[in-house]
């Protein structure tokens, strides 16, 4: 997974997001709970670049579970000192895009799952609700789903209806 991780890495500095689509036939064959984990644990990468990831490439999660989700949350370490206007890692990401382009209340999620320490809950009461929002969803975006830069919307829409039907809530944003 290191492999992978690197040439990700690598890609990004070289040539953008563009690289996502280049690699998309390896990273699927990893298993994409890990390789997210992995990932939102990860210093080398900025949060802009795995929410375009999970945007661009829906494969990645097109078949997770409300349960698979929780574990993603449980497993990414958030820092204590995250500054919300300083600093650019990856480690909100998940919560973020949940509730962004997924369309459910990943907050109210993370925070009534009892796994989930009581401290890491306050490092994300300090960074909600100010990082929460998602610039990429303003102006045009749905141009980039209909001219393929996004992935099929389907997998947004789709994911969204089986996590509520899993007990998810919906976010108050409007749908995809």
């Amino acid at each position: 997974m290191e492999e992978i991780i690197q040439k990700l890495h690598q890609g990004i500095k070289q040539s953008g997001w563009d690289i996502f689509k280049h690699l998309k036939k390896e990273l699927l064959n990893y298993n994409s709970k890990d390789l997210i984990i992995k990932l939102l644990n990860s210093k080398e990468f900025k949060y802009k670049n795995i929410r375009s990831l999970l945007v661009i490439i829906p494969e990645l999660w097109k078949d997770f579970s409300l349960e698979d989700w929780r574990i993603i949350m449980r497993e990414v370490n958030r820092p204590s000192n995250y500054r919300v206007f300083i600093d650019d890692g990856p480690y909100f990401e998940d919560v973020r895009f949940l509730y962004n382009w997924i369309g459910i209340d990943s907050i109210k999620l993370y925070k009534n799952d009892p796994e989930i320490s009581d401290e890491n809950k306050r490092y994300l009461d300090r960074v909600f609700p100010l990082f929460l929002h998602d610039t990429m969803r303003n102006g045009e975006y749905m141009e980039d789903f209909h001219d393929g830069t996004f992935g099929d919307i389907k997998f947004f829409r789709e994911m969204k209806s089986r996590l509520m039907s899993q007990g998810a809530k919906p976010s108050p944003l409007p749908d995809l």
